[in-house]
């Protein structure tokens, strides 16, 4: 009698998830909590110094956050890459835009809320705008001077009247260098911008452009959602005033993420989860106009104590929203599975 033994199949070892960079988690985290901290600023920004604080945030919070999203783009599409775009951008972009539109309707809620489907609702821009990028980069990267075209496409939105809030249109064209730079030099970025050198160089241009900041004429400019007529100035003037609102951003952005810790903290899983406090934080802040908290702030004590009370609360409400109890909750609105799995039909199926 013959007996066959079959050796025994081992197991396939188990596939290890994909290992985070603690430095652009660190970032995420940072820069998430000075945009909670901007929009906490905006209620009080006829102050004169609360203004100027707040648009020196605006010269490069978002252009780094940009530039971060750029860096981790791939310069391919496939079915992945759409419907990742499709269910992680556009479909949270729908249900938050409709959550805003309920809300707008509270009493005492400060402004109309969304003006329809098409034109974000104030926040709402960067998740259409970075679903455009990420399906502009394959085509950008593909063409010889991707950066320069994507800076004179940039420059030349301004001149066109009708490119505004809609879709995120001039915002969408208006940020899209930072996109290209943060994929293509990133890395170089990381390597070339450190040491105590670069440190000292990062802090003296963060403080030349706060002095800049003061100079900008209209905060609109930091922006990118108007074009030149609507600034109130014509096409050359206005194209240089973009090109140096690109720059500005640029060294911002170069000069913020050399300060950026390097190694992992006990807080720097949280930027993983930046984009739901991105997306929530906006409900806390305007309830908190509706309670009259800014009134009684801008009332009862010096502005820089008004700022520095406002940076903690950002950190708090980010730390709170982009927890992982917060991540389960809010998870059917930022990924949802749930719609995914009714209207997603996989290849062959």
């Amino acid at each position: 009698m013959t007996y066959w033994f079959r050796p025994a199949l081992k197991p396939l070892p188990a596939r290890a998830p994909p290992v985070r960079d603690p430095w652009k988690d660190n970032a995420r985290l940072a820069l998430i909590t000075l945009v909670v901290f901007g929009h906490c600023l905006e209620p009080l920004r006829g102050v004169a110094s609360i203004d100027a604080l707040y648009r020196f945030l605006y010269l490069f919070h978002m252009p780094a956050f940009v530039f971060l999203s750029g860096a981790v783009a791939r310069a391919d599409v496939d079915l992945k890459l759409l419907k990742r775009i499709a269910f992680q951008l556009l479909l949270p972009y729908l249900l938050f835009q409709g959550l805003y539109a309920l809300a707008a309707h509270a009493p005492g809620w400060p402004d109309d809320g969304p003006a329809g489907i098409t034109t974000p609702y104030w926040l709402l821009w960067y998740l259409p705008s970075l679903a455009a990028w990420r399906l502009l980069l394959p085509v950008f990267m593909r063409l010889r001077h991707p950066l320069a075209l994507a800076v004179l496409l940039a420059l030349a939105a301004g001149w066109a009247d009708d490119v505004g809030y809609r879709m995120s249109l001039s915002r969408t064209v208006a940020f899209f260098p930072f996109f290209v730079i943060g994929h293509l030099y990133a890395p170089a970025w990381r390597e070339r911008l450190r040491g105590p050198l670069a440190c000292v160089l990062a802090l003296a241009s963060l403080f030349a452009l706060g002095w800049a900041a003061t100079t900008v004429p209209d905060s609109r400019w930091l922006y990118g959602s108007n074009g030149y007529t609507a600034l109130g100035v014509d096409d050359a003037a206005g194209t240089l005033w973009r090109l140096l609102r690109l720059g500005a951003g640029v060294a911002g952005t170069a000069a913020f993420l050399v300060l950026v810790p390097q190694r992992a903290y006990a807080v720097t899983a949280a930027g993983a989860r930046s984009l739901q406090a991105y997306l929530a934080h906006g409900f806390v802040v305007k309830f908190a106009v509706v309670a009259g908290v800014f009134g009684w702030l801008e009332a009862s004590e010096p502005p820089l104590v008004n700022a520095l009370a406002l940076l903690l609360a950002a950190w708090v409400l980010v730390r709170l929203l982009a927890s992982v109890p917060a991540a389960r909750l809010l998870s059917p609105l930022t990924s949802p599975q749930w719609l995914e799995r009714h209207l997603w039909r996989a290849p062959g199926a």
